[in-house]
């Protein structure tokens, strides 16, 4: 059966819904979902509402503060709503009662920031993981001021930035950490000033991005030019316009507006290579499987069954590092539809995870009703389920 995902709109139904189901339906292709699976329903269409299928609502904030009569019904049956503002500012005046306990999210009347509240809707259907990882690449002497405005701008918006001193504490070893934490990024931000690329560090952070299928938003400085030999890129050019004072500098003259497309790009970006992480996974699992004459299906919810020895496995992809969270998370989702005697199984890909961390998930898998299985264990451990 097809799974079908509702966006409840309310509120002030104006340029903004345009802008978020146009944006809704771009990252679906990314993301390689079918934009039929996600259905927009607003107070003349609520009786389509399944309260058996995935839904959310997004109530669009205006001064009169008007009620949906479907509202009370869409919060008895524990549908998140996310308030949607025009100014953080204006909670207590564009948003009703029964939602300002819920911390809304700033959509400007000119489209501001729609791309954050895709991925909102997004990571409420788990078609992307909540976890935001982003990592800046840069060089001290070229960009620091940028690489700091570009944390702050992209903390802000809720990413979880890896910028080396600001993220790796006194006395750890800096590589390993360095790999650990690469590994479980979804986009890095690669600032590319005259000298980055002979930097010590540059050539092997973007070997390993290559290595893991991390895709990267590539800044070329004023003057920069493409280089062919970043395959994950995506470039972007920085022009002598997006700088304030039309000097580049190290860019702390960077204006509002170059920040925010920088980072709205990361955002579009990061959609894009999670689905391109995910299929990655599932593609080499059944691939495996068919070589031991195994017959994998790919489920509508993205997770892979596969009978074996008069046993099924539902084997969940796990782009990044699987954490205690996410494996709930998944197991909770999974239970929905695997059948009562299926065994679960997370596959991961284990390059670049510290040592200590794979040891703690050998622990976890001996307590816990499911097994994380990395890529490079994924053929033994079918061979295993085969004797």
């Amino acid at each position: 059966m097809q799974q079908s995902y509702q966006i409840i709109v309310m509120g002030q139904l104006d340029s903004r819904i345009d802008a978020l189901k146009s944006a809704v339906i771009a990252r679906s292709v990314n993301l390689g979902i079918s934009p039929t699976e996600l259905t927009f329903l607003t107070d003349s269409t609520f009786d389509q509402y399944d309260k058996k299928k995935p839904a959310m609502g997004i109530y669009f904030g205006h001064s009169d503060r008007n009620v949906s009569p479907f509202l009370k019904q869409i919060l008895q049956d524990s549908i998140l709503v996310a308030p949607v503002v025009t100014s953080l500012d204006a909670v207590n005046d564009e948003i009703p009662d029964e939602l300002k306990h819920i911390n809304a999210i700033e959509v400007a009347s000119n489209e501001t920031n729609v791309t954050r509240l895709t991925s909102l809707v997004f990571e409420t259907f788990r078609l992307l993981r909540k976890e935001r990882g982003i990592f800046i690449s840069y060089r001290r002497i070229g960009s620091q001021p940028l690489a700091d405005l570009l944390y702050e701008e992209l903390d802000k918006r809720g990413f979880d930035v890896f910028i080396d001193v600001r993220s790796v504490p006194p006395a750890v070893d800096f590589q390993a950490e360095l790999w650990h934490r690469m590994s479980d990024v979804d986009v890095i931000v690669l600032i590319d000033t005259p000298g980055f690329r002979e930097g010590r560090w540059t050539s092997a952070e973007l070997a390993q991005a290559n290595l893991l299928g991390i895709q990267t938003l590539h800044l070329l400085w004023p003057g920069q030019t493409e280089d062919s030999n970043y395959s994950f890129s995506r470039f972007l050019k920085l022009e002598l316009s997006d700088f304030a004072d039309q000097t580049p500098g190290q860019g702390a003259s960077i204006t509002i507006e170059a920040i925010g497309n920088i980072c709205d790009r990361a955002e579009e970006l990061r959609a894009e290579a999670m689905a391109l992480r995910h299929a990655h996974l599932i593609d080499y699992f059944c691939d495996l499987a068919r070589d031991l004459a195994l017959n994998p299906t790919v489920q509508p919810q993205r997770w892979i069954s596969v009978a074996i020895s008069k046993k099924s496995l539902a084997v969940v992809p796990a782009v990044g590092r699987p954490t205690s969270d996410r494996i709930n998370a998944i197991f909770d989702s999974i239970s929905e539809h695997k059948g009562v005697d299926d065994e679960i199984w997370i596959i991961y890909d284990s390059r670049g995870l510290h040592p200590n961390w794979l040891k703690h998930l050998s622990w976890l898998d001996s307590h816990l009703p499911v097994r994380t299985i990395s890529m490079k264990d994924a053929l033994s451990s079918l061979q295993g389920h085969l004797i």
